[in-house]
């Protein structure tokens, strides 16, 4: 077979592809197990001045869709990226901690403000998409970027690509944790 035709198709490096799969199966994951309850639930907060499921997800797009196009516009700038050293490692590091600890925390102003409802199928359309423009982004890291800061966490500071991968996987369970409290809450309430 010639293979000619598909050499325009760009790989992705195997670390990123690993931390991508590891986000898609999650996603997806969440997604389905979500598709089974009715729209008026996904979107009731389980107290005042707190997110629904809906506006949970809708922010999950939202911080996956800015890093995206943060890192789309830094791959255009090559040649001023910094290397990742100590300090983003150690900060990578802080921020993985911060969100594994089940602490809450005030969600930067650019992707803090949600609807307040959704449709969790267009949310799923809307992340199809924007997962896509990740995917595509993550093809076109070369090897030699690897180390370079391509993202800039508003709390972190500049982070590697890989961190950044790490970041949206911990970022996401942090947010799945919550979903789940606030769906066992919700089932419970007498209808």
């Amino acid at each position: 077979m010639n293979t000619a035709a598909y050499s325009h198709i760009e790989l992705m490096n195997p670390k990123l592809e690993i931390k991508y799969l590891s986000l898609e199966t999650s996603r997806n994951r969440l997604l389905d197990e979500l598709e089974g309850l009715d729209d008026e639930l996904l979107n009731t907060p389980p107290a005042a001045k707190k997110w629904s499921i809906n506006q949970i997800i809708y922010h999950l797009v939202e911080v996956e869709k800015a890093t995206t196009g943060y890192i789309s516009n830094k791959l255009q700038k090559k040649d001023s990226l910094r290397s990742s050293g100590f300090s983003n490692i150690l900060n990578s590091l802080l921020l993985k901690l911060a969100l594994r600890s089940g602490r809450k925390f005030k969600a930067p102003a650019v992707v803090a403000d949600v609807p307040e409802t959704a449709n969790l199928f267009k949310l799923r359309q809307q992340w199809d998409t924007t997962r896509y423009k990740l995917e595509d982004v993550l093809n076109e890291v070369p090897a030699h970027l690897m180390d370079k800061c391509l993202f800039k966490h508003p709390y972190a500071g500049p982070l590697s690509i890989t961190q950044t991968l790490s970041f949206l996987q911990d970022h996401f369970t942090h947010h799945e944790r919550q979903i789940q409290q606030i769906k066992k809450h919700l089932t419970k309430l007498p209808a």
